[in-house]
């Protein structure tokens, strides 16, 4: 079965590990923001999929093993 991903961990992951160029901290904030809530988003979807996958595979074992 998949996992599920902690997307607030996931996020936090994704932004410290990109090196982001900016002329400000400012810039420099708001692209880490995006990048946040664009990775944020993400798993969150992944998720959504990993749970449906996994009702499929509960459900295909439960009805095969009859």
């Amino acid at each position: 079965m998949l996992k599920n991903i902690d997307p607030e961990k996931f996020a936090l992951a994704v932004i410290s590990s990109v090196s982001t160029n900016g002329d400000s901290p400012e810039t420099i904030a708001k692209e880490k923001l995006k990048l946040y809530v664009a990775a944020f988003e993400e798993a969150v979807n992944y998720n959504k999929t990993v749970i449906a996958e996994n009702k499929g595979q509960a459900l295909k074992e439960f009805y095969s093993s009859k």
